[in-house]
């Protein structure tokens, strides 16, 4: 058993220490932000009445009640947006070490070498346990050692135990669709689209039915209200962990390895592949498809909610005044956030196609397709012209529904072609993404991380920026931040041809640079 836990180890150690680090360093960063932005309780009554509204609440969840300290403020506007990523790690790291290893023919190797499957299933049970156990533990420390008064022994407890029992529900459950499902593309496929539905689901509710939320694990966490009242007692639902640990190993126990409870691939005749976009299309449908339902239910998600933004805004007489006092049109500043937050999520399913290629290489497939006569002047243009192709058009989705779920909503003068011109505006920042992906895979393969932090960074101050008012020097390192901000600002074409341009120069150089590099 040692000796697959080092196996597994060696293949995912350097991950999972990314992904703490990622993690770690997005949570404890923001309540040394909000210490030297938010000192008075009067600047802090006048965010939380300004965050008491459909738009952000179904972004972040309810504002708790009582004193809104710093602490309070920093739970209440991250748990949520965490909780996603949290999920998001569980999932990678636990369809990487189940069912793209059976895949591989690994784990069905070392059992015939002695390994049982009692101690296979544990060894991935042990892994999750602890990367999110270690993730927890940083969290912690990081949040009760913060200078403020207001972060408690109890609430940093609860907060770090919350998210890390979230990420670890999203782990075994993951284990048990790579135990149902017969290839890893759809045993992420599914577990994604669940993390997604119910945050879907929880965004919907906490605005229109609050009492219906409480059937999403992203309200269980908005119900603890770390550093407030400290409900404990929202712990207990994750007792769903052992139910899909214990179903997972049924499942797994009683099942042949290398096969699965429901077959998705239809018996088709062989055919002959001719060339290399025509593999790389058909090898990530499930990922493109699954990308794209989800980001169609991100946009209707957001859209269904402007009829109780424009009510609220209506009967808010301090929001109502103080956008009169600044001239801005409260609903067109919301949807230009939410098109933007939007547009950048529309970037995650690019840079994961792009970056499949890396995948290849990896496992020495690249060199056979070269060697079969797939040149590689094709393989990286091919994943990156798809990405972009794929973002665009997920993002188009996205606000094609929104369009269409707010169509009824009166006060919103936004036609389809709006949205479409919003779709090309943030277009331009989809493409700097993936030139940067492709520049970075050109350089050398374990530099691709690099953009992962760069988006999340990105998500982070343009999210928080809407929240807490994040400086300019914080927001002109992103791209979407030069890019208009429609529908409220009028098509810039100057800063998007910059943009644009950028991003195929770095695609064209990353493509020269991958032509030259060893691969593998």
């Amino acid at each position: 058993m040692n000796a697959f836990i080092g196996l597994i180890l060696k293949d995912v150690w350097l991950r999972i220490l990314l992904w703490i680090a990622g993690i770690s360093a997005l949570t404890l960063i923001v309540p040394f932000a909000f210490e030297g932005l938010y000192s008075s309780e009067q600047e802090r009554e006048v965010l939380r009445q300004t965050l008491d509204n459909p738009a952000l609440i179904a972004m972040i969840g309810p504002v708790p009640e009582g004193a809104y300290t710093i602490a309070v403020m920093f739970s209440h506007e991250m748990l949520v947006f965490m909780a996603i990523i949290h999920g998001l790690f569980g999932i990678m790291i636990a369809n990487a070490i189940s069912r793209r290893m059976e895949d591989q023919g690994l784990i069905e190797y070392v059992n015939s070498a002695g390994i049982t499957r009692g101690a296979i299933f544990m060894t991935q049970l042990l892994i999750g346990a602890g990367m999110n156990v270690l993730l927890g533990l940083v969290i912690f420390l990081g949040t009760y050692l913060s200078s403020d008064d207001s972060f408690t022994l109890a609430g940093c407890t609860l907060y770090a135990v919350g998210t890390s029992l979230f990420g670890l529900m999203f782990y075994t459950l993951t284990l048990v669709f790579a135990q149902l499902l017969g290839s890893s593309e759809w045993t992420f496929g599914m577990a994604l689209t669940i993390l997604l539905l119910l945050y879907l689901y929880r965004a919907i509710t906490d605005v229109a039915r609050p009492e219906l939320s409480v059937i999403s694990p992203y309200n269980w966490l908005t119900r603890l209200e770390p550093f407030a009242s400290n409900e404990v007692l929202w712990l207990l639902p994750f007792l769903l962990i052992a139910v899909f640990t214990g179903l997972a190993w049924a499942l797994f126990s009683r099942r042949d390895l290398g096969d699965a409870y429901f077959s998705m691939e239809r018996n088709r005749k062989p055919r002959t592949i001719g060339s290399y976009p025509r593999l790389m299309t058909g090898s990530m449908k499930v990922l493109v498809t699954s990308w794209l339902v989800g980001m169609a239910l991100i946009g209707a998600s957001y859209g269904s909610i402007f009829g109780d933004l424009d009510a609220f805004i209506n009967e808010n007489a301090f929001l109502a005044n103080s956008m009169a006092a600044t001239g801005e049109d409260p609903i067109g500043q919301f949807i230009s956030v939410l098109i933007m937050i939007t547009s950048v999520i529309g970037v995650i399913p690019a840079l994961m196609v792009s970056g499949r290629i890396l995948r290849e290489e990896k496992h020495g497939r690249l060199e056979w397709l070269e060697s079969a006569g797939m040149r590689r002047t094709v393989m990286l243009p091919s994943h990156g012209l798809y990405a972009v192709i794929v973002g665009i058009a997920g993002v188009l989705i996205a606000l094609l529904s929104m369009y269409g779920a707010s169509m009824t909503v009166r006060g919103i003068d936004m036609t389809a072609d709006d949205y479409v011109i919003a779709a090309i505006n943030y277009s331009a920042g989809i493409i700097a993404f993936v030139g940067l992906s492709v520049l970075l895979i050109g350089l050398r393969a374990k530099l691709h991380f690099i953009v992962w932090f760069y988006l999340l960074f990105t998500f982070f101050v343009n999210y928080l920026g809407l929240i807490i008012g994040l400086g300019d020097e914080w927001l002109l390192a992103t791209p979407f931040h030069h890019l208009a901000a429609l529908p409220v600002e009028e098509m810039a074409w100057t800063p998007w041809f910059i943009i644009f341009g950028l991003g195929i120069l770095m695609m064209g150089a990353g493509v020269m640079l991958f032509r030259r590099r060893d691969v593998g």
